[in-house]
């Protein structure tokens, strides 16, 4: 993740990733910024072109699994925008249990933010499931907020999907 931070002529570039060389990324990203504001002058914009950037590095946590790099960095994102414009504390957990409940939430909050119909999947957006999918797609709809899903999406086996069937299915959301 890149933050450039005006005020104090910072940019960090932040790594999960426990064997990063932060500062000399940010050292790196800070070049190529100045740079590329030297370019927009030529355009009439002047904007930070006189700030002189360096790297810096924040403190931050690590990954401590192969799979959790972005919500990581969607959870330093939030950190940043929530502290704006002070530095952000970063303190949140990389446990495996955080990380998982961490993706849970994000998950649910892009669902309850999604806009439904009756034609696409409540899980991928899409009217085929992704990837190689039978040419007959079976879905199942939620009993409490009609959201309808592919059994794809879902993991779901044509034999779960007709025992789910029988009764009342409750999606991810209104469990």
């Amino acid at each position: 993740m890149l933050y450039i931070h005006a005020k104090s002529g910072t940019v960090y570039q932040m790594d999960p990733s426990p064997a990063s060389s932060e500062l000399e990324d940010s050292t790196h990203a800070a070049q190529r910024l100045q740079e590329y504001l030297k370019i927009r002058k030529h355009q009439g914009k002047t904007d930070w072109v006189d700030v002189k950037w360096r790297g810096g590095v924040m403190p931050h946590p690590v990954q401590m699994d192969g799979c959790s790099c972005g919500v990581i960095v969607v959870e330093m994102a939030r950190a940043v925008m929530e502290a704006f414009p002070e530095f952000p504390k970063m303190n949140f957990s990389t446990k495996r249990r955080a990380m998982e409940e961490a993706r849970r939430d994000m998950a649910l909050q892009v669902l309850e933010s999604s806009v439904f119909d009756e034609e696409t999947c409540s899980m991928c957006g899409a009217d085929k499931p992704p990837g190689q999918a039978p040419p007959i797609t079976d879905w199942i709809q939620c009993d409490n907020c009609d959201r309808w899903f592919h059994n794809l999406c879902l993991n779901m086996d044509q034999n779960k999907l007709k025992e789910v069937k029988k009764r009342q299915w409750l999606c991810v959301l209104c469990r």
